[in-house]
């Protein structure tokens, strides 16, 4: 059995490697839509409202299994799962707008048997008092792969194809799957049997939970994988043209965020966080001004940089209160898997009402509804930033 220091490596590992993935199959596919399909923006929307309406479904299945075990064996499927859809865009290739159905079930399979796992992990192996360190130097180490990975991969699709860069990134999979088979087996747990009306009814009237619960909603449609990422990166590939320009830009921007990932963790530890939750919320909205005003490559880049850097920093604050929130007594040991249900219910509906709008105003086929989208989204970020203020830290 191995010890629980190297396994906590071998878990940063394994979810290091899942970054890899998730840039390739973000930005990067986002690209190569773009590339290879005349209603890219349609097609997208598509494949992931089904994805995200997928993961909401799956994830509740995936709860009722691994409440009281079965943990880690689900975690190695959704590392499987995820080997089969990258091996599945391999083979169907350009073909892939054709398939949008199976790609999507096949995402959010993958994703929902591969994080609600990890979230238990989270909660229960780090406390409270530490998880402002751990959450920093886990992004920390995240950033570094998210520095040199945009540059290798967009040189690679550039001086190759996006299909073999996608076959070195299967193989990446493959490394995964088998780090995730040195992993211990977690120990079974007998808390009650898995009710997510009782929980419902516990905490939907706990002002900490409701705002909790907005921010997750706000946050799914802009900053957590929501149609705003989209428009963000078809800005930059329209402004710069080549994946190798994207991948450099998305490393720059990954460089500036760490730093101030890293200030926020030295120096409000323990501290009223509410003045630099409001800054972070304000500057996106601001530079998006300036992109409506004065749209050049310049602009673009200032709103991308300033998009990346601050909403960091907000995801940083809402991951830490969203896990002291579910280690709090608010939530006990024995609500915990249900409450992670609810959470990403909310967050997948954040993310489908964002991919439905911007699916609405690219058949509109009007630039003044995508751009109106483009505000309105980002406008969310400052109230995102707003409801996380009133959150409490729940430090022991």
């Amino acid at each position: 059995m191995i010890n629980k220091k190297l396994e906590g490596n071998i878990i940063i590992a394994i979810n290091n490697m899942r970054k890899i993935m998730d840039m390739f199959l973000g930005p990067f596919l986002t690209a190569y839509f773009i590339k290879t399909s005349k209603d890219s923006i349609n097609s997208l929307s598509i494949y992931y409202i089904f994805s995200y309406l997928i993961l909401a479904i799956i994830t509740y299945f995936v709860a009722t299994i691994i409440k009281n075990k079965f943990r880690i064996g689900m975690f190695r499927i959704g590392v499987i799962l995820n080997f089969i859809y990258i091996l599945t865009i391999i083979i169907l290739n350009k073909n892939m707008v054709n398939h949008l159905g199976l790609i999507s079930i096949l995402y959010g399979l993958s994703a929902a048997v591969y994080w609600f796992p990890y979230n238990l992990f989270v909660i229960n192996k780090v406390d409270n008092n530490d998880r402002t360190n751990f959450t920093v130097k886990l992004q920390t180490i995240s950033s570094i792969t998210g520095i040199v990975c945009p540059l290798i991969l967009g040189s690679m699709i550039s001086a190759t194809n996006y299909q073999l860069t996608a076959i070195v990134v299967l193989i990446i999979s493959l490394i995964q799957i088998i780090l995730s088979f040195v992993l211990s087996k977690d120990e079974k747990s007998y808390y009650p049997k898995f009710d997510i009306i009782k929980t419902m009814k516990k905490i939907k009237h706990n002002y900490q939970i409701n705002n909790m619960s907005i921010v997750e909603f706000l946050i799914g449609m802009n900053a957590s994988s929501g149609a705003l990422e989209i428009l963000r990166t078809i800005l930059i590939f329209n402004a710069f043209k080549t994946n190798l320009n994207l991948g450099i830009i998305t490393s720059i921007m990954t460089i500036i965020s760490m730093i101030f990932i890293r200030i926020y963790g030295r120096f409000y530890k323990g501290k009223n966080d509410k003045n630099i939750i409001l800054v972070a919320s304000v500057v996106p909205f601001l530079s998006l001004i300036l992109l409506l005003i004065y749209r050049n490559p310049i602009s673009i880049v200032i709103y991308n940089m300033c998009f990346v850097v601050f909403t960091s920093i907000l995801n940083l604050v809402r991951e830490i209160r969203l896990y002291n929130i579910a280690d709090s007594k608010i939530i006990d040991k024995y609500n915990q898997c249900e409450y992670f249900v609810i959470r990403e219910f909310i967050l997948n509906i954040g993310r489908i009402t964002s991919f439905i709008l911007l699916l609405i105003a690219s058949m509109s086929g009007s630039e003044l509804f995508l751009n109106m989208i483009l505000i309105f989204l980002t406008l969310s970020i400052l109230l995102m930033g707003l409801f996380l203020r009133k959150i409490d830290k729940f430090e022991k």
